[in-house]
């Protein structure tokens, strides 16, 4: 198995990953709307006083980290552009996080800036800051002089005045740090992906010549900063002198309010978890009036359930064109798919498709040799220009070795269909042993969501009194009724082969997800638990 050299490097003339130049008229285009609008003029004097103070005032030097805790605001995109203009590294954190885990990341990260706000500053606490942090700049009023021992600026005075550029500021190069985004480690202890501008760039160049973004569109950013979904919704809009809606943390779970920001602000191009634009169709929210400034819609993160999708598919004008798009955070997106017409009619999810430019697909057996036969279901192994460099100071993880040769091994499993496209069959660290039998749960979770009732389903291996359970959680659709156990039985075996018939099933008010939209089996067990809502074919 080989990789080739990343080809960021030849791109970087095409994208870099900052405002575009200034022309005729540019600066007085929408940068952002809805809260915190601005125009580019306005934006750009911001990121560049942000950018010259942190060169000038705090002596940043290239490759330091940044980090960025607050709620979402266009004034952190403005922050994260400043500190990529700087020649830094941002560190986004989910504005959600509880400050312990706010604290484990900020120590191994070791920023030298955090930007923040009066209600983050606020749960800090008068605690002490790790070293490394020599600056505080927070947005909000009655701001301290001091947290932890650390100055605090204020985000007006920090980015309100124009400030001129003493020294110059450096030219990164496609192998320097761009970003470190923080997923949730195997042992439960957060690790740091590294992103390099060589990966940015080469994203984003695809996307902006795939999608034909331009000054004429609208994005939206529904995702949380600190996922990789929201890489897309910054850098392809504000490097192409598009306008950008960054979604309020606390609109991102309201459809009415989403279904208006789209209809209001004419968003043309969309990028989320299948969860979100689910609920967007099934609730009536989001109507074909509503939807009509849409063309691009394009989904990431889980398996969409084919009720959803051709829901959705439905509301959207007939020029409208779905994009499934997949690669775990470790190398954005490596492969995607343009939904086919006759996708839609499909019983299984529809492919993730082949590998974007400059990345190679690898599918492999567990002796790590090649499988290209339709229908083996293998791992799937990335190399190419979207592997990251690997972990932040993690040189022993197990797969350090891997990153070092350009691959990453993503622990999901694969298989080509008989036109050559990939299909996603499930985590590897989701199969199961039962009765002798390999059962991948999220092959019979896929099942159940095909119930015309079920909103969302999960499954895991729970302990009976002869050895290990499928118990199947799921939540209703708006208005369904509640299946019993015997009618869940039967559409699983319809669908699946009898070992795979969840035992027991409980119908949970509502499905624990984390900060990036997925599904939480961690916390699933607790949710489930602490439901008062009635359950099917649990012995009560």
């Amino acid at each position: 198995m080989s990789t080739r050299e990343p080809r960021a490097g030849a791109d970087a003339s095409r994208v870099a990953l900052r405002l575009p130049p200034k022309s005729a008229g540019s600066e007085t285009r929408p940068a952002f709307v809805g809260p915190g609008a601005a125009t580019y003029g306005e934006v750009r004097a911001r990121v560049d006083a942000v950018s010259a103070r942190l060169v000038d005032q705090l002596e940043v030097r290239p490759g330091d980290r940044i980090a960025l805790w607050t709620d979402k605001h266009p004034r952190c995109a403005e922050a994260i552009l400043a500190t990529l203009q700087a020649g830094c590294a941002y560190v986004p954190l989910d504005g959600g996080q509880p400050v312990a885990r706010v604290r484990t990341i900020l120590a191994d990260a070791e920023p030298v800036v955090l930007f923040t706000d009066r209600r983050h500053l606020e749960l800090l606490g008068r605690g002490p800051l790790p070293a490394s942090v020599r600056t505080v700049v927070a947005a909000g009023e009655d701001l301290p002089d001091t947290v932890g021992g650390v100055p605090v600026h204020t985000w007006s005075g920090f980015a309100g005045a124009a400030v001129r550029l003493v020294g110059t500021l450096p030219a990164p190069g496609p192998h320097d740090l761009a970003a470190l985004l923080y997923t949730s480690g195997s042992t439960g202890t957060p690790k740091g992906v590294r992103i390099s501008h060589g990966n940015l760039i080469s994203f984003v160049s695809w996307c902006r010549e795939e999608f034909g973004v331009g000054p004429g569109d609208v994005l939206s950013n529904h995702a949380s900063f600190s996922f990789d979904l929201s890489t897309f919704d910054l850098f392809v809009a504000l490097t192409s002198g598009a306008a950008l809606w960054i979604v309020p943390d606390d609109e991102a779970k309201d459809v009415t309010a989403l279904a208006r920001g789209i209809r209001e602000h004419g968003v043309s191009v969309w990028y989320s978890v299948p969860s979100a634009l689910g609920l967007l169709a099934s609730s009536g929210a989001l109507t074909r009036d509503g939807a009509k400034s849409l063309r691009n819609v394009l989904f990431a993160g889980e398996v969409f359930p084919m009720p959803r999708l051709r829901a959705l598919a439905r509301l959207l004008p007939e020029e409208a064109t779905l994009y499934n798009l997949y690669g775990p955070t470790e190398t954005n997106v490596c492969a995607w798919h343009r939904v086919r017409p006759e996708d839609l009619h499909r019983t299984a999810p529809v492919p993730i498709g082949g590998p974007v430019p400059g990345a190679l697909l690898h599918v492999v057996d567990e002796q790590g040799r090649a499988l290209t036969e339709p229908g083996a279901i293998g791992e799937l192994v990335v190399g190419g220009d979207c592997v990251t460099p690997g972990y932040w100071r993690r040189t022993a993880d197990p797969v350090a070795d891997l990153h070092r040769q350009g691959l990453h091994p993503t622990g999901d499993l694969v298989s080509y269909e008989e036109d050559g496209l990939l299909v996603y069959r499930g985590r590897k660290d989701r199969m199961v042993k039962l009765s002798g039998y390999r059962v991948e749960l999220g092959e019979i979770e896929a099942a159940v969501q095909q119930h015309p009732s079920v909103a969302e389903a999960a499954v895991l291996v729970t302990e009976g009194p002869s050895g290990g359970r499928l118990t199947l959680y799921y939540t209703l659709r708006e208005g369904a009724e509640a299946p019993g156990l015997i009618q869940l039985k039967r559409h699983c075996a319809a669908l699946l082969p009898t070992y795979m018939v969840p035992h027991l099933a409980r119908r949970l008010d509502a499905m624990p997800h984390n900060a990036n939209g997925k599904v939480d089996h961690r916390r699933l067990g607790g949710a489930a638990n602490r439901s008062t809502a009635g359950s099917a074919g649990t012995g009560r």
